[in-house]
């Protein structure tokens, strides 16, 4: 799991918004995210509006949830810390869900298909 990620594709509440290569991105700044889980203990998060957060801690509990700790700076309503559900894990794709709802993009539920480096 310690590699980097870019996206694939996103869907806000089961609403495809973001499929890289695609011509009709709903939110064609997902094309900036970044997950960078290369040096632990330490990882960068890149929204889709390029806001950049560090963590110094992530942790992966039970193979199920991956966490993102001691952000800075903090993201909105998160007190420093994103968790997201692991929906599956593949030598090459890691797939994601938000554990709450993001307030970026409306209060929705983001679930992010990523792909390694």
């Amino acid at each position: 799991m310690a590699r980097s990620f870019t996206l694939r594709s996103v869907d806000e509440n089961g609403v495809t918004v973001y499929t890289r290569g695609s011509a009709n991105n709903i939110r064609p700044g997902y094309s900036k995210f970044l997950l960078d889980l290369s040096k632990p203990p330490m990882a960068t998060y890149r929204e889709f509006d390029a806001n950049t957060f560090i963590a110094s801690n992530w942790q992966v509990i039970d193979d199920k949830r991956l966490i993102l700790s001691g952000l800075t700076p903090q993201p909105s309503g998160s007190n420093g810390t994103l968790e997201f559900t692991i929906n599956s894990i593949s030598a090459t794709e890691l797939v994601l869900t938000t554990a709450t709802v993001s307030q970026k993009t409306g209060g929705l539920t983001n679930r992010y298909t990523l792909t390694a480096q």
